[in-house]
């Protein structure tokens, strides 16, 4: 089965970031801002007395040590922030995986370079699987492309020496599982290979005073990492991965019992027609079809304790990927994971970690057929840290299950992405990491979308969840749906279906402190509810977006939300067609309301646009009227 050809797609420089322009016409896309939408936002700006370069006011204040160049670029231009999201989901939507990665170098920033791998020696090994010479040969293919990305992953990390990469590991984990509170954490990270004395001397760095030098070491280390390499390994042997999965079509003489083949990089299983259990950490599992279990160390790659790359395929069945160590299935730890299941209604349980996780690495995981759950703690479910984690589900009625960090997340130098193709899927994120900071009975999310960087030390990444069909429903609790903070990008697209998204705050399209984040949803009678901080939200230098293009929609909220933006910040609402109702408890503070600024030395911009329908506002704003909010905001309503 051969790939299908790119779509038509053309690349152009803004600022010195390139950008991939897929062609929206080739796959019937209708653009989140088109043209009708720039006409309106501009004629709203114009009785503001304001143009489109006036959106683009000073919101990079800050000097961070580290950051990615687009994220500057969209602060500055935030109109190409729905442009870059017509992009992702124009590559989410095509049927060549390619296109995927080539998304993802761009979005890393990293060029690609062939050349890394031209130069590899590999040999051939002498495969014998009970004489069937088209798996011999499959496995020799595999071998030799899987010998260049072991190259490629050893000299990512060669700057750095065991000791210098366990402790990266252990200052990343820690903080993000909170060890110094959990002493179960503390155990399960010794199973990892992380001494009980690192652990220890990374939770006294952390309470250090003053945390700048503990950062700019930690950030010094990570940057010497060569992403470059990284990609070109995952991406080898992602391609030979698919190169095998056609060759399987034409094996008939599968093994009665489970075979093992030794290779100088690791172990190769061939399972069963039967119901097989891979427990053992592996180069790569090839399993025909039956309910299998991958569980303890299988389907999961960790280079601090020298199994960097571990693949599997898995033809048929119903099968389970239980993670009960702090890496699960489908996590690249200081290396690079890869997972395509293609058939079955399967069940993904992590207790921390997994299910298309790039940390320190590339976690790729696929699943082609079925109504599939997938379930875990956090840094899952397309997370990328210092790396690229992506999710794809292409078919089945799915259930999405963590408790933060996950669903389409990143952190520094990461870009995770979830895509969802079909179903009417359920997305659910919080419930176990308490907002301590705000709320003694909520819970952070972090998910669903969401971009973090390291305050104030560097940026982070980007991060989307992409769902292309299907009545979905979405629901997190603080931090959450196309969300952003410190540097970053964070969407959450919906291509169509009528669908139900909840969250607390700050969600939903949301931009905090010098971030961007939208959510954007193109058809479908959708409700959107929560208590406050939502819809269209920025605060703090930041750009926060709702665009719904067709629907009869409700938005609700208590305050602070439906284009709303404090502390210098750009919030923007634009709902292009339908009979919308926007209700909010506190009107005068929601629906299109700006700030001042305070003492700073300017305000904050809040649009909120309606551009067709008969529409109600519980701040009995009526159709076709220009409502002006206080200190640069405006409620702008054009009936068709």
């Amino acid at each position: 089965m051969s790939s299908p050809p790119f779509p038509r797609r053309r690349c152009f420089l803004i600022a010195g970031v390139l950008f991939l322009a897929i062609d929206l016409d080739a796959q019937d896309l209708v653009p989140f801002l088109g043209s009708n939408e720039i006409v309106h936002l501009q004629a709203a700006l114009h009785d503001l007395n304001m143009t489109e370069l006036d959106m683009g006011f000073d919101k990079d204040v800050a000097e961070p040590q580290f950051m990615l160049s687009r994220v500057r670029q969209l602060l500055k231009e935030p109109l190409k922030l729905p442009r870059l999201a017509d992009e992702v989901m124009s590559v989410a939507r095509a049927q060549d995986p390619l296109v995927l990665w080539t998304l993802s170098f761009e979005l890393l920033e990293v060029t690609p370079d062939k050349t890394f791998a031209e130069f590899i020696e590999v040999r051939t090994n002498h495969f014998s699987c009970d004489g069937d010479p088209i798996l011999n040969e499959a496995l020799n293919l595999f071998f030799q492309e899987a010998q260049k990305a072991n190259t490629l992953i050893q000299q990512a990390f060669s700057v750095h020496s065991p000791k210098v990469l366990k402790h990266l590991a252990t200052s990343f984990l820690s903080g993000v599982f909170n060890a110094e509170d959990h002493e179960p954490v503390k155990k399960d990270l010794t199973r990892l290979g992380l001494s009980s004395n690192l652990i220890h001397q990374v939770i006294q760095e952390n309470l250090e005073v003053d945390p700048e030098p503990v950062a700019t070491l930690f950030l010094g280390r990570l940057k010497r990492i060569n992403m470059v390499l990284l990609l070109e390994a995952a991406q080898i042997s992602h391609q030979a991965l698919y190169e095998l999965e056609q060759r399987m079509s034409h094996v008939n003489d599968w093994p009665i019992k489970t075979k093992r083949i030794k290779t100088a990089l690791g172990s190769i299983y061939i399972g069963t027609e039967k119901g097989d259990i891979h427990d053992e950490k592996a180069l790569l599992i090839i399993d025909p079809s039956g309910d299998d279990l991958y569980t303890e160390n299988a389907a999961h790659a960790n280079g601090i304790q020298n199994f960097p790359a571990a693949v599997v395929l898995d033809l048929d069945g119903d099968d389970r990927y239980i993670g009960n160590k702090v890496l699960g299935p489908g996590t690249g730890f200081f290396g690079i994971s890869i997972i395509l299941d293609r058939q079955g209604n399967d069940f993904y349980r992590s207790e921390y970690t997994g299910q298309g996780a790039g940390l320190f690495g590339v976690g790729w995981l696929e699943d082609c057929e079925g109504d599939d759950v997938y379930k875990a703690h956090a840094l899952a479910q397309a997370c990328g840290y210092m790396g690229l984690g992506i999710l794809q589900d292409k078919a089945g009625e799915d259930l999405y299950d963590a408790s933060y960090y996950a669903q389409g997340m990143s952190g520094v130098k990461g870009v995770g992405i979830l895509v969802d193709k079909d179903g009417n899927d359920r997305y659910m994120a919080g419930g176990r990491l308490p907002d301590y900071e705000r709320y003694e009975n909520r819970f952070l999310s972090l998910a669903q979308g969401f971009s973090i960087g390291m305050r104030p030390f560097a940026g982070g990444g980007i991060a989307a969840l992409v769902d292309l069909e299907g009545s979905d429903t979405y629901e997190c609790d603080v931090y959450g749906q196309g969300v952003s903070y410190w540097y970053s990008v964070g969407m959450l697209l919906d291509h169509s279906g009528n669908d139900t998204y909840h969250a607390h705050q700050y969600g939903q399209g949301s931009g905090i402190h010098l971030s961007v984040g939208l959510l954007a949803d193109s058809a479908g009678n959708d409700y959107y509810t929560g208590y406050s901080l939502l819809q269209g939200n920025a605060h703090d230098y930041g750009v926060g977006m709702l665009l719904d293009r067709e629907g009869n929609d409700t938005y609700t909220c208590f305050q602070g939300s439906q284009a709303f933006a404090i502390n210098n910040a750009l919030a923007l609402l634009i709902d292009s067609k339908g009979k919308d109702a926007y209700f909010g408890y506190h009107s005068e503070q929601s629906q299109g309301v700006g700030n001042d600024g305070g003492q700073r030395e300017y305000g904050a911009l809040a649009l909120l646009l309606d551009l067709d329908g008969h529409d109600q506002y519980s701040s009995a704003a009526k159709d076709g009227e220009r409502i002006f909010k206080p200190n640069f905001g405006i409620l702008y309503d054009y009936e068709r």
